[in-house]
């Protein structure tokens, strides 16, 4: 992911083989990076599904609505005749806009490359462990994409050769989970610790480890684990094995948490942790600054966090085209020049992060006003005289380090400023649906924007601030060991109370235990039901805006209540605060029809079915 290599780039011209992509071990070690050119571009919100998960939304307005996340939410428009994302199959047939990735190419590369490693004559026995590694690395990686997208997928176990017979059948979850588990282990014996600086963004211990923590934590949640109500006997093997398990496994979620705390050793051993810099005195100031930084840097034009960040996406181009499309509009009138700000968040989102106690905000005794009416208004933090949602006032650090509000502070073009979001004023949207570059929510996401990045005017000319977006990080194995524990046990104590204050006090928050028995209201530890949601509300927040959304919520089977409904915004008509600050649907020029559990996963491909009559099409389709 950190490549644009081409596979085609490392052949040598003339009459070549794939022998030749093995004669030395710079050509080898091309053949390894090229691997991950393989690897779906998760970030890039034209071609990204992962969009598709309630936190982040795109406007409504123009031709926008072609954008391939859409094609779950409105009109139903994937199908097994028209895919918006083609990985399954190269060649099935591709919507307008839609992306391929050669998944399974990818993985017969990789055996390619466990096949020739050790024959590459000039090569160290470290450089020959570390493409074994990624090969494996590679294999596992490729399988759970598959799985993420599609489902019980088709394992491959081998190189395959082009003349090879392929039609399997698709394997059970269970058996795709271990089959990735496996590989993954097998990579982390060999891939190193950390990469050289030259290998930077590339697979490690760690990300094998933390992969496959993910890869439980699916396995054991209510989408797979005994989901008996959408996937019956009949989504099932040739000898009638169910591919998804039809009885709820309890043990599922100790094996996910038993993952988790192999990642969590393996990245502490290793020099991996919370990225933490600030120097701030102040818990909430030095939350912010921290959680800020770990994204962003501290001051410089360009960061790459190699503390915390375990597995990255870090193409330029991809990044500055996504900051140029979430930085809000900067001038009064419209027009198609500068930030275009019309990825932004949803309502959901920004009702999900905690209070500034560390609690949900329903369940603050000083918040519990702003979850029931926040269309009451007070003075916005900052800007004496201004007034704002009392949805924006006593929220934890997190949510004012990630979303941008009409009456906050936004950091942007070399400067700090107040948003501005009513109509008639810089940041608004105008009223014209024909003006596609527009928020729809009236909010704009901050958790990516440098002050560095800036546009200039005169020149419509513009200098992006670098940065690479995180596809796994450290947090994601603490959070997935207390989820896994509470799980398990019913309960939060230990380990998983440490691990999750470490998420929290890195974001600024009190120890979650203090926070609930400090609640004057319940000064008790949270039990069941409000426990777990507790968590799910945490990992949410500190995953937002980072494509996690998609997959948690699929986990829980709980897409389908923000999406198969109008999303909700500000009245961006208003021109007064008390106009503004009102609730309406949002403008929508197609109709939400996200229903489960086909939209969960995405279509196994028609000319697929037909060729190869041993696979079987996916619930709803």
């Amino acid at each position: 992911m950190v490549t644009s290599c081409n596979f085609l780039d490392v052949i040598p011209s003339g009459k070549a083989t794939e022998d030749d992509l093995f004669k030395t071990h710079i050509q080898a070690d091309n053949f390894a990076a090229s691997l991950y050119y393989y690897m779906p571009n998760r970030l890039h919100f034209q071609s990204s599904m992962e969009m598709c998960g309630g936190d982040i939304v795109s406007s409504f307005y123009g031709s926008v609505y072609y954008f391939i996340w859409k094609s779950l939410v409105y009109d139903n428009l994937e199908t097994p005749s028209n895919t918006y994302l083609r990985m399954w199959s190269t060649t099935s047939d591709l919507a307008s806009g839609g992306e391929t990735y050669n998944v399974w190419g990818g993985i017969r590369n990789a055996y390619l490359l466990l096949e020739n490693a050790d024959g590459v004559a000039d090569a160290t026995e470290e450089q020959k462990a570390r493409w074994k590694g990624e090969a494996y690395w590679n294999i596992a990686y490729m399988h759970q994409t598959l799985l993420e997208y599609y489902g019980p997928t088709v394992i491959v176990d081998h190189y395959v050769g082009l003349q090879e017979d392929i039609n399997y059948e698709r394997s059970t979850y269970l058996e795709c989970v271990q089959f990735i588990s496996d590989m993954y282990d097998l990579a982390a014996q060999y891939l190193p610790a950390k990469q050289p600086s030259q290998y930077l963004g590339r697979a490690t211990k760690t990300t094998a480890k933390a992969l496959k923590a993910r890869a439980w934590m699916a396995a054991a949640s209510p989408l797979i684990n005994g989901n008996s109500e959408w996937y019956g006997p009949d989504f099932a093997k040739a000898d009638g094995t169910p591919l998804i398990p039809q009885e709820y496994n309890k043990e599922l979620w100790k094996k996910a948490m038993d993952a988790a705390e192999e990642a969590i050793l393996q990245g502490e051993a290793d020099g991996f942790g919370l990225y933490a810099p600030s120097m701030a005195t102040e818990a909430f100031d030095k939350g912010y600054e921290n959680y800020r930084a770990a994204f962003l840097g501290q001051n410089a034009a360009s960061f790459f966090n190699d503390t915390e960040h375990l597995f990255v996406f870090a193409n330029q181009s991809t990044v500055s085209y996504c900051i140029k499309n979430m930085a809000p509009r900067m001038l009064p009138s419209y027009n198609n020049q500068g930030w275009r700000g019309y990825f932004v968040p949803t309502w959901e989102s920004v009702q999900c992060f905690l209070s500034k106690n560390g609690l949900p905000m329903h369940m603050d005794p000083e918040t519990k006003a702003a979850a029931e009416d926040p269309t009451q208004l007070v003075e916005a933090p900052g800007f004496p005289g201004e007034q704002t949602s009392i949805l924006h006032v006593n929220r934890e650090p997190r949510f004012y380090a990630s979303v941008g509000y009409d009456r906050g502070s936004y950091d942007l073009d070399n400067s700090t400023f107040m948003l501005k979001c009513r109509r008639g004023e810089p940041q608004q949207w105008d009223g014209n649906t024909g003006n596609e570059y527009q928020t729809c929510t009236g909010y704009y996401i901050k958790k990516w924007i440098d002050k560095a990045n800036y546009w200039n005017k005169d020149a419509n000319s513009f200098t992006y601030h670098k940065f690479a977006y995180p596809y796994i990080r450290m947090a994601e194995p603490y959070m997935d060991y207390v989820e896994a524990y509470v799980q398990y046990y019913g309960k939060i104590d230990g380990q998983a109370l440490v691990y999750l204050n470490k998420v929290r006090n890195r974001a600024g928050l009190p120890n979650f235990e203090d926070a609930w028995k400090n609640n004057s209201t319940i000064k008790t530890l949270p039990e069941g039901k409000v426990l777990l949601d507790a968590i799910l509300r945490e990992r949410l927040s500190e995953f937002a805006f980072e494509g996690r959304w998609y997959h948690d919520l699929r986990r829980y089977k709980a897409v389908q209540e923000l999406l198969d409904h109008k999303t909700i915004s500000w009245n961006l008509d208003g021109k007064t605060a008390k106009d503004f600050y009102q609730l309406t649907e949002a403008h929508e020029n197609q109709i939400r029809t996200f229903k489960a559990p086909k939209n969960y996963w995405l279509a196994i491909p028609q000319e697929q079915l037909t060729v190869n009559p041993k696979l079987i099409q996916n619930p709803g389709y």
